[in-house]
């Protein structure tokens, strides 16, 4: 079985990715919620489809050695993703800049391996069928039935029964692009704590120069209250990946014990 597993950053629009792949790409099953890596498929077939956003910090030990394994890593303007709301969360910002370039250096590692793809959210949302094109070239074992754009014409009954998810199933729209304009306090504290943000920006291309900070003149920065602390919590880290590490030792053996027993399966071809 094939696994295509969507990554990224939380509040980079995986949710709306997930929708689209499990929607209108053929498929034998998909999950239902976000699904760890680590968590075996709930239905057999060719093509398993499954989403955790941080689970691009978790793939080290495992994706270079499963060639069953498909990566899509989805990446936002950190502007937009450190001024997204969450309402699971009320009351408070939902993911910070710290997170963020957590995620982006661990999709770096990845860039170029021909099981892994970088997509951007902007491009997602502007030109969903350019981009349904790009995915299906890079896994040409992945089948259309519908196109992107019109994803919410034909939602998977699974996602229309679920009233969180049910309200974000309309027309893709690009509507949600630079919405960090209307929490500048929030980016002025994002960028004073970050500074390196600024030239990030403009590596990635999101922005051709630093003239955007005029935005911030006079703005004070507040420190607001987020999902994810702003500080890192070494030996929380340490702890986590000790449970990686064991998690994805458990994930080989099954993959391997899987490849034998096809291996050693004696129908005919």
């Amino acid at each position: 079985m094939r696994r295509l597993h969507i990554v990224g950053c939380p509040r980079s629009g995986t949710t709306l990715l997930y929708q689209m792949t499990s929607s209108c790409f053929v498929n034998d099953g998909f999950s239902r919620h976000e699904t760890s890596i680590f968590r075996e498929p709930e239905s057999p077939g060719a093509l398993y489809i499954s989403k955790q956003p941080n689970d691009i910090r978790q793939l080290r030990h495992i994706f270079g050695r499963d060639p069953t394994l498909f990566i899509i890593y989805l990446e936002r303007d950190p502007r937009d993703v450190i001024t997204s709301l969450h309402k699971a969360h009320p009351g408070r910002y939902f993911c910070n800049y710290r997170i963020w370039r957590a995620c982006h250096t661990a999709a770096l590692r990845y860039h170029g391996h021909p099981r892994f793809l970088a997509l951007r959210y902007e491009n997602l949302v502007s030109e969903p069928d350019r981009v349904q094109a790009a995915i299906g070239t890079r896994f040409d074992f992945l089948q259309s039935r519908q196109r992107f754009s019109e994803h919410h014409l034909h939602i998977h009954p699974a996602w229309a029964a679920q009233c969180d998810t049910a309200q974000q199933v309309r027309a893709v729209s690009t509507s949600s692009l630079g919405k960090w304009r209307q929490h500048l306090p929030r980016v002025a504290h994002q960028y004073q704590k970050y500074p390196s943000m600024a030239a990030q920006l403009i590596r990635l291309g999101y922005e051709p120069d630093k003239q955007w900070l005029e935005l911030l003149e006079d703005v004070p920065g507040i420190s607001f209250a987020c999902r994810y602390p702003e500080q890192r919590q070494p030996f929380k880290e340490w702890e986590k990946n000790i449970r990686v590490y064991l998690k994805s030792r458990r994930y080989l053996q099954r993959r391997r014990r899987a490849a034998r027993s096809k291996s050693a399966d004696p129908r005919p071809l």
